[in-house]
């Protein structure tokens, strides 16, 4: 790549030194007038920048000025805000056998011909758009000049365009160029040559028929990609109407925005549009060929070119917008040979397809061949191409520029005529495939539908064998399941036992392996003790005595442990025997209350809590000592010590955490509602957080550390309360404690 860029350079600075030593440019010969416009190619034009803008004729044509003409390089530069003046010097030269005249193009600010004939005398003509109307020379209202050239006779033009705030805003490019009087005055003026409001050309009417024909095959293939949904016909569309924006700018800058015609053809439609229908072209390909698919390395080659040309675009638009001339040259050399590296690519795909035999594909090649072909043309042997300034097959480059605009034009009416009865035909076929496919589909569906219906009816035949048959056995059976009603019951108590065995295994290993890990040790002492009994030692006895203990100790504790685990799995698996008995629920909330509170006493002698209650007096058992809640007093009293044992464990948590002032509360309230009554435990610590909110009801899940909870108190509450009809609910504030609430019908 760095040789690549290297060679580049070096060339365009070759051109630049054979060039500054050119006195004069080369003479541009008018071979042919059949064309409209003629671009005086850099090759053949000098430009020389005059800051002030006070130079005069007699100055620019004498010493040191004369020397100071230079070549523009091989793109035409734009204006530049601290050029107030340019000069543009070339030379002309009618080689047709008869006199001619012609016209030299003034669509700048201010424009000022000088021209010097071979007997030596000088011809001065004023014209542009910003130039008084009286003062103007020429076909005024089109800005041209006229000049008449003899046979062989030869010319030097000395063209001054004046800068301007409007020039500078809108970045009007320089238009140096001759064309045909004839052809001008029939496709320029509809009207006199002086009138003063601008009139459609005979070109721009054309223009107009050829866009309708361009949007009339856009929205043409619009519509079959409306209806087929296939990219192909999409991106067609997008291609036909960006090509109809670029190819006919000048009548759309005529109908929209005269005013700023130049600004906006050449940002908006020359540079934009010309790029994304270039790309939309290779989309076409790209998706008509599936090349993706075939040639999937070559796809990526093809990909990354077009990025290229993207960027490019992108670029030339930002340097346009914010000025940044000194990269504008540069840019569009490297976009002309992206260009040209992006035509060739797409011609090579075509050939790369040629032998396939499918019909559609050489198709698609068929109508592609000619445009790609003839823009490559276009692009490389044309006035503005990059072999321009070698002057490379001349005769080719002159034809181009007169007949450019046709080559390119028939490229783009064969491929889009050609294409649109393609892809009329293809998608007639997508038609008539989608028709016959719905129509297999109807008899398709049809034939299942009749299918449907005879095993419909079968079934039915089936079903009501089957159920007379079913009936007398459920008569029969009716008393087997009353019978198996209670094994069925404690089969599905042991089905749920059976989910928790896992859970099981986990809670009672631990304490198991403790208790087996302690006994072989203390087996080992009781063999080292006998040892030191024999031997006397006294006191080595009385320390592995005192291991022993302790051994025998943590024994204990961990055989508890799992007692409790064994327990709690009972309480869980327990059946109850169901007989309800009318209870003194303040009673029993306060015989719990007390008990827990004891007992966690008897535990830790430093536990200590505030106890609060407030009983509902109407819950209370009447004077016989008769209660007048009908509950299983043995369920509902494991429940409250399980929520009140809970809320002591919970302060005695938040106690020992150090805050000052805390002071652990438990509390607990009956309350009579309507024909329920509620319970609730609540207490002070440091709440359930959200997150495991929703797990606290789950078997086996707990917060307390391993030894100190099993994870089934909560569970096992929550089946006794449920059992009851009644509901177990928790309200909680992270930080500031707990609420459970049990709700009983009375």
């Amino acid at each position: 790549m760095k040789k690549i860029t290297i060679i580049i350079l070096s060339i365009l600075f070759s051109f630049k030194c054979l060039q500054a030593q050119v006195p004069l440019p080369p003479v541009y010969e008018i071979t042919s007038d059949t064309g409209f416009s003629q671009e005086i190619d850099t090759a053949h034009r000098q430009i020389l920048e005059d800051k002030e803008g006070n130079w005069k004729i007699n100055e620019v044509t004498s010493p040191p000025l004369i020397t100071k003409f230079s070549h523009s390089g091989l793109m035409m530069p734009r204006t530049d805000e601290t050029i107030a003046a340019y000069w543009f010097r070339y030379r002309l030269k009618n080689t047709l056998k008869t006199e001619r005249p012609f016209v030299l193009n003034a669509q700048n600010e201010t424009v000022d011909f000088y021209i010097l004939r071979d007997d030596g005398k000088w011809q001065h003509m004023l014209s542009g758009f910003s130039s008084e109307w009286e003062k103007k020379d020429g076909y005024k209202a089109g800005n041209y000049v006229e000049v008449s050239l003899k046979a062989n006779e030869e010319i030097t033009v000395y063209q001054r365009i004046g800068n301007s705030s409007f020039s500078l805003r809108y970045k009007i490019p320089f238009i140096i160029d001759v064309s045909n009087t004839n052809r001008m005055l029939k496709e320029v003026y509809a009207g006199t040559v002086d009138n003063k409001i601008f009139m459609f050309s005979l070109a721009d009417l054309q223009g107009v028929f050829f866009i309708g024909f361009l949007l009339f095959a856009a929205f043409f293939n619009s519509f079959f990609y409306a209806v087929s949904r296939e990219r192909m016909f999409l991106y067609f569309t997008l291609f036909v109407l960006f090509t109809a924006i670029h190819r006919f700018r000048d009548v759309l800058m005529n109908l929209l925005f005269w005013g700023y015609a130049d600004f906006l053809r050449y940002l908006i439609i020359t540079i934009f549009s010309w790029a994304v229908s270039f790309i939309f072209l290779f989309l076409f390909f790209r998706e008509a060929f599936k090349v993706f698919v075939h040639y999937p390395k070559w796809d990526k080659v093809l990909r990354g070119i077009f990025f290229i040309y993207g960027l490019i675009t992108f670029a030339r638009i930002l340097t346009f917008l914010f000025w940044l001339s000194p990269y504008e040259e540069a840019l569009n050399i490297v976009f002309l040979i992206v260009e040209i590296i992006g035509m060739e690519a797409l011609l090579c795909t075509l050939i790369l397809y040629i032998s396939k035999k499918d019909p559609f594909t050489r198709q698609v090649i068929i109508g592609g061949l000619p445009i790609i072909f003839l823009w490559s043309v276009v692009a490389i042997f044309s006035s503005n191409s990059l072999l321009a300034p070698l002057n490379v097959f001349p005769k080719l480059k002159i034809w181009l520029d007169i007949n450019s605009d046709l080559v390119q034009l028939f490229g783009v009416v064969w491929f889009v005529l050609f294409f649109s009865w393609v892809l009329f035909m293809r998608f007639n076929l997508l038609k008539k495939e989608s028709a016959q496919k719905s129509l297999d589909n109807e008899r398709l569906a049809k034939e299942k539908e009749i299918e449907r219906n005879e095993l419909i009816l079968k079934q039915n035949i089936e079903l009501e064998n089957q159920v007379e048959e079913r009936t007398i056995e459920l008569k029969h059976s009716l008393q087997d399941l009353k019978l198996s009603q209670a094994q069925l019951i404690q089969s599905e108590k042991m089905a749920s036992l059976g989910e928790l065995t896992a859970g099981i295994a986990h809670e009672i290993q631990n304490p198991l392996n403790f208790v087996n890990n302690f006994s072989e040790v203390s087996t080992e002492l009781i063999d080292e003790m006998k040892a030191e009994i024999d031997k006397g030692n006294l006191d080595d006895v009385k320390d592995i005595a005192n291991d022993l203990k302790q051994n025998l100790e943590k024994i204990n504790h961990h055989g508890k442990r799992a007692g409790d685990i064994v327990s709690g799995m009972l309480q869980q698996s327990r059946s109850s025997s169901g007989v309800k008995e009318p209870t003194d629920i303040n009673a029993l909330a306060d015989e719990y209350l007390r008990l827990a509170y004891h007992g966690l006493r008897a535990k830790d002698k430093s536990f200590n809590a505030t106890m609060k209650t407030d009983y509902d007096e109407t819950l209370s058992a009447d004077e016989a000592g008769v209660g007048n809640i009908n509950i299983v007093r043995q369920d509902i009293g494991r429940v409250i010590l399980n929520l009140i044992t809970n809320a002591f464990y919970a302060v005695n948590e938040k106690g020992q955490s150090g805050i000052a002032d805390y002071e652990p509360t438990v509390s607990v309230t009956t309350k009579k509602i309507g024909d329920k009554v509620e319970i609730k435990v609540a207490d002070n610590g440091n709440g359930i957080p959200q997150k495991i909110l929703d797990k606290i009801f789950q078997p086996f899940f707990t917060t307390k550390p391993t030894g100190q909870g099993t994870g089934l108190g909560l569970s096992l509450s929550y089946d006794i309360v449920k059992a009851h009809g009644g509901e177990l609910k928790v309200e909680t504030k992270e930080g500031e404690g707990s609420e459970f609430s049990i709700v009983l019908p009375v």
